[in-house]
């Protein structure tokens, strides 16, 4: 179950960056750029911060994984001694 939660949340994240990229690209295009900072500036800073704030999802998701990998190899052991 904890694999399933873990590819949740690191599906969530990537999802996360991806949309913050279009966001930053978007923010970005010469379309915006003849428009001014004022409508440039939002997309951009909001796509780095939903970049910046997906990264410790991926990192928890990951860990969560690499977690449940040696609790199970510890509970094999246990079981096998016992």
């Amino acid at each position: 179950m904890k694999y399933l939660w873990a590819l949740i949340g690191l599906l969530y994240a990537l999802l996360n960056i991806y949309t913050g990229y279009v966001l930053f690209t978007a923010g970005t295009s010469a379309r915006l750029a003849q428009k001014g900072v004022m409508l440039q500036a939002p997309p951009v800073l909001g796509g780095i911060a939903l970049a910046i704030l997906a990264l410790p999802l991926v990192w928890n998701s990951v860990r969560l994984a690499i977690g449940s990998q040696k609790s199970e190899v510890r509970t094999q052991k246990l079981s096998a001694k016992g």
